[in-house]
Formats: structure tokens, sequence, C-alpha cells
């Protein structure tokens, strides 16, 4: 079958104003709003209490030396979300600190300046007592969505995922959180000197946010509450996560043989093809599988006193998957077997126990600048499956908010891929399968954003091994891998669904007692470093061996489109994906969203995500908007892109009903703000966010931009925009996969698929693109309000009618555009 390169489209777009059509959300306000009087006093009672107990611990305690603000707690009403820009706009000074959940309310930590208290007991008194021209009173909705307010204890700067404060003198490693903003002080230089002269050790390395400085100290909970003037900049505590730590039958000379075959029918790529940067605990550069790929020049640790050799195995066996993928194939294949990418390694854990301190976000992405350093023009995929265990589940932690910087290129401008394990389960494997999976959240850094992340499932069920008679497979073919974890615990959290893939990771075995084992039969056959034996070859499982598969998707995918972006070549990993009979067995239709959370958009395929063919062509296209302008009052979306796809209507509207597929994936990487003050307008994690519509069938392009954005809408005498009457809308008669609702609220990857007829993809050659928002439109910094957001969209129509051939179709209609100059520019080249 032939094969073809995806057309690659520039100049496809027309650019419009953008204002969201939405209503905004359902109002919270529907139950009766407390009785204004008592509800007042209340709170002016409550915040001359909070006034004195903050004096009163400001001349006891060490942490609040120097304090020109009083740190107080606002606890949020049960029935009205609290206006968080009303507290702030009360008192120029004021501002959140942070945010967490509590007995399911949410407790706002807010700096209010000395001089500026009476301002809040201003507008607690006008809500009592004053009512506005609409005889309502003022300052309702502030004053109603307080239920309380106290003065804050050093506890209340805890954002960790557990309500659970570590033991009081426990002294442990912490993350320390310190405020950057409103500050003319060296925050870091201060924090250092102090550390020191409480004799507290702190970590040399620290990671930088827009407003935020994260230091890791060991101490105890106490010491903290002694060190002097901590609370002058302290914005979070939190505890820091600790990181855990037929051919294998045959003799040593017996795999030699084997891979003396398959080395003579080997090209390897050369020293400038794209590189998999595995970051682990070290590779066995001498490995006669590996020697050719990874150059000594290219093996590092993060501490040179680790030595950049593999002390413990299992970097050398990512290795081998990165480079090869599964070993069985390759080796038993008499096939030439070219490879396109080859290998760098840092090692980032050290020989014994775990790094001290656990300074796993700036390690990450030191060890990650090691590698660019010493070959800045290589391009990289970036590969992990390290994680650590904790309680924070979907939150953002140091570490995935490091991971997330580091790919979004907001220090640097420099976009990075980066490929993360979801962690496997750590403790009775199988005993309760799949239920323990289910209930057991994907590990730090596995929740980051804009990494592709990787969970495992399997289709290894053949067990031959001796003494294994009787031992059945625990999961079935096409379904999860045994020690997988998932995101399904995470309820309705507003995060992205976690994996994004899934990949082989093998199965384990189980007798009629229950007794389960580990058959390699069942695992992922690779490269085996000395530390472990003799025998050159070895197996992997479990998550690490899915993530070292996708790698090298990427690593591949990377090296045959060099001009494709990180956010591209992720793209087309997800958009190759598809969920086994298995999966959707399991989790059907009505199921769909605990099915994004158990296998993301499933298994993805190498060949459809590199290549087109004659019933399947993909169309890809890189560009960027401004999502955001800024303003004097308020800052405000800018603009949406519509794309004209070559699509070949005519020729599709004779095809009539001939059945069709049409998939749209959509990847972008956002810059995050990590602190945990809320999730809601300006404090929200993404910088931005970027959303899809296709053209409906019988909608035309006016009728589609009125659906999209407001500013198309018909104006009254006044110019005021007229909502378009009910019914005036095209709906979607579409079958999709999952629906414009899933893909509209998760991440920054979105991907869907629909069902239909030519004649309904004939009328779908219009895609928008649109901003919805994220923190960059509430900054004050015209700068950042107004930054590019960079975006991927990838497009694929297919059929499995043999006698329809999309791909020339497509082409064909390319040609007559360039012909008459219609600006549409591609890569088009067979191969």
């Amino acid at each position: 079958m032939a094969k073809f390169r995806h057309f690659l489209l520039q100049d496809t777009r027309t650019q419009y104003g953008y204002t969201s059509t939405s209503s905004g959300g359902g109002k919270k306000n529907s139950p009766p709003r407390p009785e204004r009087t008592t509800h007042a006093n209340k709170l002016l009672t409550n915040l001359v209490r909070a006034e004195k107990k903050a004096k009163a611990r400001q001349e006891k305690e060490p942490a609040r030396e120097g304090l020109q603000f009083i740190p107080m707690v606002f606890d949020e009403s049960s029935n009205f979300k609290l206006e968080l820009e009303q507290v702030e706009n009360t008192s120029p000074g004021a501002r959140i600190v942070s945010a967490k959940q509590r007995n399911g309310r949410t407790e706002y930590l807010v700096a209010i300046p000395d001089s500026e208290v009476g301002k809040f007991a201003n507008k607690f008194r006008a809500y009592r007592d004053e009512n506005t021209k609409k005889e309502k009173p003022k300052h309702e909705k502030l004053s109603s969505s307080v239920e309380s307010i106290d003065a804050a204890e050093l506890k209340d700067y805890w954002t960790g995922a557990s309500d659970t404060l570590p033991d009081a003198n426990t002294s442990l490693w912490w993350e320390v959180w310190l405020d950057l903003s409103d500050s003319d002080e060296d925050v870091e230089k201060w924090f250092r000197d102090t550390a020191k002269t409480q004799k507290l050790q702190l970590s040399q390395e620290r990671v930088r946010f827009p407003d935020r400085l994260v230091i890791l100290g060991h101490a105890s909970f106490e010491q903290w509450r002694n060190f002097p003037g901590l609370l002058k900049h302290l914005a979070e505590l939190r505890q820091a996560n600790i990181v855990a730590g037929e051919f294998t039958s045959l003799t040593p000379a017996g795999q030699a043989e084997f891979i003396n075959s398959m080395l003579a029918r080997t090209k390897f790529a050369g020293s400038d093809a794209v590189r998999v940067c595995i970051l682990d605990k070290g590779a066995e550069r001498g490995h006669l599988l590996l020697e050719d790929s990874l150059a000594e020049q290219d093996t590092q640790a993060w501490d040179i006193e680790w030595g950049s050799d593999d002390h413990d195995g299992h970097g050398t066996a990512m290795a081998g998957v990165c480079l090869f993928g599964p070993l069985e194939k390759p080796l038993y294949s008499d096939e030439e077997n070219t490879l396109l990418h080859r290998l760098e390694s840092v090692k980032i854990l050290p020989r014994k126990g775990e790094n001290n301190p656990p300074d796993y976000g700036p390690i990450t992405i030191g060890s990650m600048a090691l590698a660019e350093t010493a070959s800045p023009e290589t391009q990289r995929i970036f590969c992990m499956a390290v994680t650590a265990p904790g309680d924070d589940q979907w939150r953002p932690t140091l570490w995935s908010a490091a991971l997330d910087q580091a790919a979004s290129g907001a220090s640097d401008n420099h976009r990075r891929l980066l490929v993360l394990s979801a962690g496997n389960l750590r403790d009775d494997i199988g005993k309760n399968y799949p239920h323990e999976n289910h209930v057991s959240s994907v590990e730090d850094p596995a929740q980051s954003w804009n990494a592709l992340t990787v969970g495992g499932y399997t289709n290894l069920a053949w067990i031959q091994e001796e003494g294994l008679e009787g031992y059945s497979p625990i999961a079935k073919p096409g379904t999860l891998s045994p020690r997988s974890r998932t995101s399904l615990c995470w309820g309705n959290e507003p995060w992205p669904y976690k994996p994004d893939v899934v990949f082989e990771g093998g199965n384990y075995a189980s007798d009629s007692s229950g007794f389960v084992t580990e058959p390699e039969d069942l695992q992922v056959l690779t490269t085996r470093s000395s530390v472990d034996g003799d025998a050159p070859l070895g197996t992997i499982r479990d998550t690490s061996a899915a993530t070292a598969q996708a790698a090298r998707m990427a690593a591949i995918l990377q090296a045959e489109y060099p001009g494709y972006w990180p956010e591209t070549i992720r793209g087309l990993v997800v958009h190759s994906a598809e969920w086994t009979p298995q999966m959707l067995e399991e989790f059907p239709y009505r199921d769909r969203k605990q099915r994004l959370r158990v296998y993301g958009m499933g298994v993805p395929d190498l060949g459809r995500a590199r290549r087109s063919a004659k019933g399947f062509t993909t169309m890809v296209i890189q560009d960027e908007l401004q999502p955001f302008v800024y303003g004097s009052s308020k800052n405000a979306t800018n603009e949406m892109h519509i794309h004209d796809l070559p699509i070949p209507r005519e020729v599709l509207e004779d095809l009539g009903d001939t059945e069709v597929r049409m998939r749209l994936t959509l990847s972008y990487f956002i810059e995050p703000n990590p602190p945990r003050r809320g999730y809601v307008a300006r404090y929200q994690y993404a910088s931005h966010g970027l959303r899809f519509s296709l053209r409906r069938p019988q909608e035309t392009p006016e009728k589609m931009r009125k659906r999209l954005s407001r500013l198309f809408w018909e104006k009254d005498e006044n110019g005021k925009a007229i909502r378009p009457p009910k019914g005036s809308t095209i709906t979607d008669d579409r079958t999709w996969d999952l629906g414009p609702e899933q893909i509209s609220v998760r991440g920054s990857v979105h991907s869907d698929c629909w069902s239909g007829t030519a004649a309904q993809l004939a009328s779908s050659n219009f895609v928008a693109v649109h901003p919805v928002t994220g923190w960059w439109r509430f900054r004050r910094e015209q700068e950042t309000v107004e930054r590019k957001a960079r975006y991927s969209l990838i497009v694929s129509i297919s059929t499995n009618d043999t006698s329809v051939d999309l791909h020339t179709m497509v082409a064909n209609e390319i040609k007559t555009r360039v012909e008459t100059q219609t600006p549409v520019v591609t890569e088009i080249e067979s191969q």
C-alpha cells in the first residue's frame, strides 16, 4: 500500500475578532441570601476579633516579625461563591495568598494591609445599613459569600492535599512557596541568609514562577513557626514528595547470537539525529545493542559523583525499548532495521536511597539543561518513568508545574516534549484488579498539563514458562495493565484526563489460590544491564515499558517531520490513538468520561501517526494566535482563527452516503501558575485555553461566525449585541465519539472524531480555533496579556471504501488552490 507524507498546510486561516457567545455559567446564587443585619454584625465581630488576635500573635511569634499586613482566613459560604475580585478591590493592597478545600468549603488566605482593615468593615456596615438604587443591599455579593473571617495561623499556609499537618516536631523536607509580588527585596537572599542563622538545611536549587519562588527546606513545623519574618513572604507550605525507588531462558551466548544477527541488519542513526533523553538511573552504554546509539559524551549525571553508569538496571532496560521498542520482533525478524533516532541519558537518582533534598523539580529541569547544553542544536524527546507517591492527585505540584513551565518555554522560549509515566501500583498487585487501579491516582508529576502522560494496557496473555501451569493472566487482552494508575478517582475536578494514551505495559498472572506472580512471558523484552547478570537480554514491565515505547514513537515522528513542533508531535501521538474493543465494552458511550480517565484516548498507532494512505489522509496546521487584548479597564478576548481546509466539496457531495470519519486534534502548551489560590479567573493554573469548533452541515460561514463570536451578532439602536433567536443556530447532527462538551473543559490537548457521510464531510471544511480564559488575561502588564499562543491543529479524514482515494482528492484540491493562488501551501511527498 502506498504511503504518503502528511499535508502541512499554511496560510489557511482568516482572523476574526472574538467575544464568547456564552452567557456565563449557571448562577450559584440561587439560594436565599443570609439575613443581612445578623450576618453583617457577625462579619464585623469576626473582623475585629481577627485583627486583635493577629496583633497579639505578632508580639509572640517570630514568624510574624516585620509584618505590615494582617493574614486572615475568609471562609467561603457553602451557597455563594466568594467574589475574589471584590475582595482585592476593597483594598488596593489586599491579595489572595492561597486557597484550599476543607469540609466541602473553600478557605482563602487573604493578606490585608494593617491600615486597610477598616475598608472591609465599611463595606460590611454598608451591606447592613444601605441599599443600592435598585433597593438591594450594598456589597451584597461580597458580604453574603463570606461565611466567616478569622486570623490566620501558620497552619493555614499549609496547602497539602491532606488536611492533616505533619507532626509539629518532626523534621522533614518542605516545599516553601515564597511570594514575589509587591516586594522589592531580594527574597531568595533573605530566605537563605535567615535559614543559615537558624541552622536550617535548604536545597541549593530553586524554581521560579511568575510571582512565586519555591525552595525546599528541611525543618519541623515548629522551626518554621520560629523562623524570623517568615510570613512577610510566605505563600504556601507543602510537604515534598519522596521518590521510592523465548529469549530470557537462553544462555548469554544464545542471546548473543540473536543480538549479533540483529546488529548485522541494523543501520544506526548519525550523531545529529533526534534523541530520546532518558531521565532515570543511568544507562550502560557498553551494551552491544546500545553502544552505537549512546555516545560517552551523551551520558551524564545530575551529580557528577554519582557517575553516569547504570547502578540499578532500570535505565538500561528503558534505553532498549526507547531505541528499538519491544525486542521480540526485531530479534526474530530477518528484515533490515533502520533507526532514525539516538539516545541520551542523564542520571537523576543517586546510587542509594533518594535525593536529599528531594528537589525533583529543579533536578529534572537541570538534568534536561545538561543534555541541551551538551548538544544545543539537537532535537530531543525527554522520557521519564520516575514518579513520586503522594496525596496531590490532580493538584499541581512543584515538580509537575516545573515540567509544565519547561515544556511551555516560558523561561527561554524553547518548547519541549516530555513523555512521563502515569506511575504504578506499589502493593498487592492484581489482588483487587481493576478496582485498585481505579482508586489509585496517577503519581506526581504525571498530572502535568503539557507532558504526554502514558499509562499501561496489555495484549500479553500467553504463558508458556515451565512451572506456571495453571496460572491465568490477570488482565484480559486489550484492557488495563494490572499496575497502571488512572485519574478515575479525581471525579469532576477541572483537570486534564490522565493518562493521555496507553502503551503495552505487560501483564501478571495468578493461580487458583490468588497468588500473583510476574511471568517473563507477560513482560516486554529489552536490553539488560550487567548489574542484573551476564545475560544481555531481560524484561521490563508496567508504565516504564509503556513510557519508553511512547518516547520512541515521538522520536520517530520528530525525525520523520523535523519541522513539526513539540506540540504537534504530542498531538500526532494522541491523534493516532484508538480504544480497543475491550475498552469500549468496559466503558461504553455513557461512561466515556470514565474511559478517558482510565485509558486516555487509547492506544496510539505509529503507522497512522507517521504516514497517510489512500483512504486515510492527515492535514497539519501550525499557527499562533493572540488570545487576549490589553484594555484600560478590563482585558478581553481578542481573536479567533477559521481555517479553510482543502476538502474537495463537489467530489464529496457526489459520493453522497459513503461512510467517512473525520478526526480533529488541537494541541498547545500552557504556561503554569501553580500557587493554590483557587481555580477561578486570575488564579487559574493555565495561562490560556484554546478550543476548536467545526462547521456544521447546512451551516453557512456567516452562521458559523455568529455561533462562535458575539461580535457578529446584530446590534440594537444602542449598539448592544442582540442574541440570535432561539432555533436559528444550526444543530450538529454528526455522531461524535466524545461530544463537544467532553473536549471543551480538560487540559491542553483536545481530540474527537465523528462518523457520518461524505455529504456531511463536504460542508465540514471550516474549523475555528478560539480562546477561553486563563491567567494571562488578568495580568496588569500588557506584554503578558498580549502574548501569543502557538497551537497545532491536526485533521484526518478516512473511509473504509477502497474505491475512494481521499488522499488524491485532497492533493488535487490543494493543487487547484495553488494554481488559482488561493493561499494554501503544503508539503506533499510520496514515499
